[in-house]
Order: structure tokens, then C-alpha cells, then sequence
């Protein structure tokens, strides 16, 4: 716990050192079991990469498998990222961000609890530096559109649609059902950022990283 004034160092982590070398850090939510983490990383070395996941055996499974490949770019916290990002990430530190198949929490009373709306989206401006990139990925057609709103909304431009580099393991199975997947890019222009109240609490994380 840092008390008093504290210095940017002591609130963030320290990526650099963290990963031990200084490279474009980007950031994936909802990695799953972690098939596009895995291949994105093992596929652009020169980036490096940190993985939020809610579900603690995806977050052990994720360690283990990156262990067994050798990918030592690659990082995994298990924890709610909604909580997280304020306390991980400094302003402008972020060169990507992947959100891959959020809960749609069908009921309209749930619909609060859904990870993307404005309030998120205002937040990934901030973390992210001009020019970086989003990559958000859902396979119900009304939450990607909704979704497509809500990030123009918060500032974003949409790029135009290209195949995925990497296919999730659920990409690949609907890849044989048929079942569409919705798949949207947008880019953090350079502008000023709105400001961002944000009165949430929550649970304590745990960290899970490579060691």
C-alpha cells in the first residue's frame, strides 16, 4: 500500500522491468483458454502482451501453455478487468487492445454488467496512445452493434474490415457450423481525452504472471 504522495512508478507496475526489456505493450480481455493470446504473441515477439481473465483455471491453463511454448512475452492476471485497468495501466501505455467474446448478458436488467459501454470505452481512450488500435470480437450480431456505437461514441474510428490474423478457438469451430462471428477495428485518433469519473469497486486480484 502506497501512502501519501506517490510517484507513478509506485501505482503502476513496472512493464519494462516486469518483462525485462522495452517494447509495445498490449492488452487482451477475455482471453478464454487462451488461443489468440497465445498465437498473437508467439506470432509478433516484438510486442509484448498481458492477458486478463476472470476465470482462474483459464488463467492457470493460459501460464502453463505459454510456459510450455517459451513465450516469455506474454503475461496473465486473473482478476475483473473493469477494476484493473485503472490501477495497471498509466495513461497512453497501451498499443492494443483485444476484447474477445464478452458475456452479452441477455436480460435488459443485466445489461449494466456488460463490459463494453461508454464508460469503458472512454476508459480504453485514455490507456491507449494515438494510433493504437482495438480489436473487438462477439458473435451476437445485436452486442456488435451495439458495441460498434458505443466505441465511435467514445471517440473511436472504425477501420475498414480485414481477415483475422489469428482465429480463436471458437472462430474456428463456428469456421465449421457456420455461425457468424462479428468482427470490428477501431483506432484511438489523437485528440484529447475526456475525463473519467468512475466510482466502481470491486474485489481484490490475484497476480497469476509468468515468473
Amino acid at each position: 500500500m502506497v501512502f501519501g504522495c506517490a510517484e507513478p512508478h509506485e501505482l503502476y507496475p513496472d512493464w519494462k522491468r516486469d518483462f525485462g526489456r522495452d517494447a509495445p505493450l498490449e492488452l487482451e480481455i477475455g482471453p478464454g483458454r487462451g488461443g489468440v493470446a497465445l498465437d498473437h504473441a508467439a506470432r509478433h515477439p516484438e510486442i509484448d502482451l498481458v492477458v486478463i481473465e476472470a476465470r482462474r483455471s483459464d488463467c492457470e491453463l493460459i501460464r502453463a501453455r505459454a510456459l510450455k511454448r517459451g513465450l516469455r512475452n506474454l503475461m496473465v492476471l486473473h482478476g475483473d478487468a473493469r477494476l484493473l485497468l485503472p490501477r495497471l495501466f498509466p495513461p497512453r501505455s497501451l498499443a492494443g487492445l483485444h476484447v474477445q467474446f464478452p458475456d452479452p448478458w441477455w436480460k435488459r436488467r443485466h445489461h449494466k454488467r456488460r463490459l463494453v459501454d461508454v464508460d469503458f470505452a472512454l476508459q480504453a481512450r485514455r490507456l491507449l496512445a494515438p494510433g493504437a488500435t482495438v480489436d473487438f470480437r462477439t458473435d451476437v450480431a445485436a452486442y456488435a452493434r451495439e458495441g460498434e456505437q458505443t466505441w465511435v461514441q467514445a471517440g473511436f474510428e472504425r477501420l475498414p474490415d480485414e481477415p483475422p490474423e489469428v482465429l480463436s478457438t471458437r472462430e474456428r469451430r463456428y469456421a465449421v457450423t457456420g455461425q457468424p462471428v462479428f468482427r470490428t477495428r477501431f483506432r484511438n485518433p489523437p485528440a484529447d481525452i475526456r475525463p473519467i469519473q468512475s466510482e466502481r469497486t470491486g474485489r481484490e486480484w490475484r497476480d497469476v504472471r509468468r515468473k
